[in-house]
């Protein structure tokens, strides 16, 4: 009933707005309303094309724990050793992302026992559309240490300077970098006395860095490039000078099969305390096929890998395979056959141990074959789990001992043929946002040697609990603990092994900010107390602390 009223309202006021058209048209001319036919379709299906699923889980960005954009970051201790790590990396760029206003520059200044002062400063431009430019420097020094007070003591310098330009299509960056580091050979016997300056040693490193990458998404191709010019010494006048360099191109015949080939190169002269100076050239072509759906991987080619070293092989041709497998959006597994060469020069050995003799000898490890394969899941949404194992056939793989001539000193020393590495892993990572966020990583190895007797300074289990917690707004605490297991040293001077301690290190840390422009930070290192020898005669300090404060501008 309503049904037909409201047709018939609607038929008494349809006619009623005709009449009065009519009527309208009458007093202005001939005008007429041309016959029209309305159709309406009732059959008529919209058909769209099936989406395009990506099953794969979209990564966690890092978490802001406050408004303040000022961050500290607190030198721990690196069971490596390593001098020339560089803490500076050149400012990130986003081409499209909003803008807002930044105090990114920011002044942290600190002081610690065994004579500690820390001074870290970087200035930056503004956010531009184009580009960005900043300044970076940083001094962190222990006047005394575990040894005879300043007969240890060690300390860093670093100072940068970097740019980056984005020109719509490609993003080109360049660095220059100085990089300080002195040590003191203090594993001598405590009843010789030493000053200072006789057992010191300092590096000094240059470098430019150049890089120019392809930053807008293309669906045919993509390329970038990158060379590093570096130049370092020692206080003995031993110098390695050497030209990086890599480039790498992608081509992608479908979404779904690409090609890719990736060069790497480096151009190096070595001169020794003596003058003797030799030239050490390496080169690494890996051209691959890739082969990706949203379950299956596959990727085949093969690396022509070699050297100019008279101890290597030349040039020689690896096969190199991969393939992995999407169970589902949780769990991933992986499975791969690589052969390969790997570069060894002064600055690695050095990033690993400092205090090396002079002139101890360098040789490039060729990797054989290593079989490796292993698991991603994500158990939840906030823990994931990762395993896995490489089972490697190593030639020339370097192992440090003490020095025959001085063991205060380190020298390398090489298997006399091919030594068999294996490695097992696992690791998780757990984050509850704005709460915490952990990471443990546990390593085993074994090795199987041809001519020594134990993979010298070289552990059998590696273990690295990083956790960070967010109590309270503004304030971030840390816990960091490390192991290391099974290390074995073999004094060449003597000709005697030990097995050496294993080691337990605890760091805490925490960070307040006091406001948008004032912080404050406070850091323990091992808390444990031990000077144990992560190198044989070289024990490390005991409790460490450092404090200071933080401005941003």
């Amino acid at each position: 009933m309503k049904r037909l009223l409201t047709l018939t309202a609607f038929g008494l006021f349809a006619l009623t707005s005709l009449q009065a058209q009519t009527g309208q048209q009458g007093q202005q001319g001939q005008q007429q309303i041309e016959e029209a036919e309305i159709v309406i379709r009732k059959d008529r299906k919209i058909v769209l094309p099936p989406a395009t699923r990506n099953f794969e889980k979209i990564p966690q960005l890092p978490k802001s724990t406050g408004e303040s954009s000022q961050r500290f970051e607190f030198k721990r201790y690196n069971f490596e050793l390593d001098p020339f790590m560089p803490t500076f990396q050149a400012v990130q760029y986003a081409g499209e992302t909003g803008f807002k206003e930044l105090k990114s520059n920011f002044i942290k200044a600190g002081f610690g026992n065994y004579v500690t002062p820390y001074v870290e400063a970087y200035i930056g431009s503004k956010r531009r559309r184009n580009y960005l430019y900043n300044f970076y420097v940083r001094h962190y020094s222990s006047q005394k240490g575990p040894v005879a007070d300043e007969n240890s003591g060690n300390g860093s310098t670093e100072a940068a300077v970097s740019a980056k330009f984005y020109d719509g299509t490609n993003t080109i960056s360049g660095s220059l970098l100085y990089q300080r580091r002195n040590v003191h050979f203090y594993g001598y016997n405590p009843v010789l006395d030493y000053n200072p300056e006789d057992i010191e040693q300092i590096f000094n490193k240059f470098s430019a860095i150049l890089d120019v990458r392809r930053t807008v998404s293309h669906n045919k191709y993509d390329y970038h490039f990158k060379t590093d010019w570096g130049f370092m010494k020692d206080l003995f006048e031993s110098r390695e000078s050497k030209f990086f360099f890599d480039t790498g191109l992608e081509y992608n015949f479908t979404d779904e099969f690409k090609f890719d080939v990736d060069l790497l190169g480096t151009l190096s002269k070595r001169k020794q305390v003596d003058e003797t100076d030799f030239s050490r050239n390496y080169v690494n072509i890996m051209p691959r096929l890739v082969y990706t759906t949203d379950a299956i991987g596959l990727e085949a080619g093969f690396n022509i890998a070699g050297d100019n070293d008279d101890t290597g092989e030349g040039v020689k041709l690896y096969p190199a395979v991969k393939a992995s497998y999407k169970v589902n959006s949780g769990l991933l597994a992986y499975v791969g056959y690589e052969g390969s060469v790997e570069m060894n020069t002064m600055e690695s050995i050095l990033k690993e141990n400092p205090f090396m003799m002079s002139d101890f000898e360098l040789r490039n490890t060729e990797k054989k074959s290593d079989i490796f394969g292993g698991i991603e899941m994500d158990l939840t949404d906030r823990l994931q789990l990762k395993s896995g194992f490489s089972i490697a056939a190593l030639n020339n793989m370097p192992f440090l001992t003490n020095a025959q001539t001085d063991s205060t000193k380190f020298e390398t020393l090489f298997d006399g043929g091919t030594t068999d590495r294996l490695n097992v892993f696992g690791a998780i990572n757990f984050e509850n946002p704005g709460m915490v966020r952990s990471s443990l990583r546990f390593d085993f190895f074994n090795y199987s040697l041809a001519t020594l007797a134990e993979a010298w300074h070289k552990p059998d289990y590696k273990v690295a609990f990083n956790n960070s917690f967010f109590p309270v707004e503004k304030l971030v605490v840390t816990a960091d603990l490390y192991y290391l297991g099974g290390l074995n040293a073999l004094n060449g001077e003597t000709d005697e092994a030990y097995n050496l301690d294993d080691i337990f290190d605890l760091n805490l840390g925490a960070r307040y900010d006091i406001s948008q422009r004032f912080g404050v930070f406070l850091q323990f290192n091992n808390l444990f107390g031990k000077e144990y020898q992560r190198y044989l005669n070289y024990p490390t300090r005991g409790i460490q602390v450092l404090g200071g404060l933080s401005v941003s501008f």
